[in-house]
């Protein structure tokens, strides 16, 4: 019995050790050349601008400005990184690849003090690490903190249920650690917060079942699951703490400027309830039914040998591995319960596991309809959204894996098909991150020749100078190269260290008045004429003066009126759609 022991507890490290080495294998096409995108360049001005008393000023003149009370974890996370990287990207994507495989590591750990079997267990964390549901949040520096809640999350409630079998002294520990989890997930990311109502449930029933399993072996060999050490009343006051411990967030929230001020329930129902069905639709159907569709897009558009290598030789690691390291059945858990024939891909565990999938998938919507977004995309900026309900994602679709898998009478063929399918999943979703990411990669060398361009053709600008960047397409697939007044004058900002200086990006939806030039992204943004008022066109690697009205309107009648727009079409939270 000691001998099993030590099999089920050496799994568990050689486990994680295949899902670190997944994130890093799978990064490496791509890290090397993501950079800043959007929101980054703004942040990184903002950041370079506090040149003593770093924290002490961030806090004091750019939370309220920049996230307010909304996501104060978010904005010390990215200081530290910027405090430590500057601007350097490269640290900053290491560190998001790095908590990314931390939190799968913590997913699967946490699964498997659920009491989930390892096939299973690993499986779900192996399909989590890939997903391309919120494939953003692996290129964008600015919504990485969606990985580190996520990652947070896992650890709260992992360390909810390593209290319920540690002594006293251990059990305040692992507490401790479940509450500043909790703070740090929920001020980090509000996509998680719902979740959190599910975990007092999980841990309650997993103390039932330990309990009952351990009347069930009195008399009979020891299982290693000892009878859990606290009553049940301090276990519901402890798990009421968590409860308590939510307030705080939830009312940093709800008087932050990101919460409408007349929250309409009916209103918020029907907006919840449709933004649930479009997510529906990416996350089951364009990364579901409509995968092998996605693939042959791929094939035939945005070939890459090297990817589709890649992801045919991780596929192949990941299928040999489950087929003959993971042992097939319950022998590993319960060893004396198990019959020959037993196996774990019973059609009832699977629906159950189905249904709890789709459960958390929805709630993983609740806070975003909250705020009000109301739309998801398979690819771009808004999917950053969709990291929580990835959690729901990944254990319906092991669950919808194992029910297929489970139609078949033969284990072997059940053991291989659902392998097999597992490592498809996977080598897919891998061929379709790699692709997502060459976008990105693309759009950031696009930006740099754009940067530079612009130092050589200014290379002093006047405090309060405006630059309006013309004849560039603003999104490479869905990466943003520049869209808005908020990263070029970030990236502007950062070069000449002046805060003062105001830039903004061309587009149709724009507006030539007798005072200024007004365009629109999310707002309007309005640019009085003036001598410090330049419009640099790109593609004609020009200059173009634009001190009043009558110099706008021969630049946007005369020369502008040149520029067919071979720009795809776009959306703003979107970019162009490559699926």
């Amino acid at each position: 019995m000691k001998e099993h022991g030590h099999r089920i507890l050496g799994s568990i490290p050689v486990d994680c050790l295949l899902l670190g080495a997944v994130a890093v294998f799978t990064c490496f096409p791509y890290i090397t050349g993501l950079g800043f995108y959007s929101d980054d360049w703004g942040v990184l001005a903002a950041f370079s601008s506090l040149t003593d008393h770093f924290f002490g000023r961030l806090f004091s003149e750019h939370a309220h400005h920049y996230f307010g009370l909304f996501r104060p974890g978010h904005m010390l996370y990215m200081a530290l990184l910027y405090k430590v990287f500057g601007f350097q990207p490269l640290g900053y994507h290491v560190v998001n690849t790095a908590v990314l495989s931390l939190g799968s590591i913590l997913f699967y750990l946490t699964l498997r003090e659920l009491g989930q079997n390892r096939l299973i267990a690993l499986s779900v964390g192996l399909v989590f690490s890939l997903l391309p549901h919120f494939s953003t949040t692996r290129f964008w520096y600015a919504a990485s903190q969606s990985n580190l809640s996520l990652a947070f999350y896992f650890l709260s409630l992992y360390s909810d249920l390593r209290m319920l079998k540690a002594n006293y002294s251990r059990r305040w520990l692992w507490k401790g650690i479940g509450w500043v989890s909790l703070l740090g997930s929920v001020l980090c990311y509000e996509t998680v917060l719902p979740l959190f109502l599910l975990n007092p449930v999980l841990v309650w029933h997993r103390r039932s079942q330990r309990e009952v399993a351990s009347r069930m072996d009195q008399g009979q060999s020891s299982t290693g699951l000892p009878v859990a050490p606290l009553t049940s009343m301090r276990l519901a006051l402890l798990l009421a703490s968590n409860l308590l411990l939510l307030a705080l967030p939830v009312i940093l929230k709800t008087y932050s400027n990101r919460v409408p001020r007349h929250f309409n329930l009916a209103h918020y129902f029907l907006s919840f309830f449709r933004l649930v069905k479009d997510a529906f639709v990416v996350s089951y159907g364009v990364y579901g039914i409509k995968l092998p569709q996605v693939l042959w897009k791929i094939e035939h558009e945005y070939p890459d040998a090297l990817v589709a290598l890649l992801g045919l030789i991780l596929g192949m690691v990941v299928f040999l591995f489950l087929r003959q390291r993971v042992v097939w059945g319950n022998a590993e858990e319960r060893p004396a319960q198990v019959s020959a024939g037993s196996t774990l891909l019973k059609p009832k565990a699977m629906l159950l596991l189905i249904g709890f999938g789709m459960a958390v998938f929805a709630l993983g919507y609740a806070m975003p309809s909250a705020i009000g977004l109301r739309q998801t995309s398979p690819t771009g900026m808004f999917n950053r959204m969709n990291g929580a309900a990835a959690i729901g994602v990944a254990l319906s679709f092991v669950g919808f894996v194992g029910l297929f898998s489970s139609c078949f009478r033969k284990q072997e063929v059940q053991r291989n098909l659902f392998c097999g399918l597992i490592a498809l999943l996977f080598a897919s979703n891998i061929i379709v991150n790699e692709t997502i990411a060459s976008f990105w990669v693309r759009a950031y060398k696009r930006q740099q020749t754009i940067l530079q361009a612009i130092y050589r053709s200014f290379p002093q600008l006047r405090p309060g100078s405006i630059v309006l960047l013309d004849g560039v397409c603003p999104y490479d697939g869905p990466a943003i190269v520049f869209e808005s007044y908020y990263d070029l004058w970030g990236a502007l900002a950062s070069h000449y260290h002046d805060l003062t200086l105001r830039a903004d990006v061309l587009t149709s939806e724009l507006r030539v008045g007798t005072a200024g030039i007004s365009i629109f992204l999310y707002r309007w943004s309005d640019y009085p004429y003036g001598e410090n008022v330049f419009v640099y066109r790109f593609d004609h690697g020009m200059v173009y003066p634009i001190p009043n009205a009558e110099a706008a309107h021969h630049y946007f009648k005369i020369i502008r009126s040149s520029w067919d727009n071979y720009c795809p079409p776009g959306t703003p939270g979107m970019g162009s759609q490559i699926f």
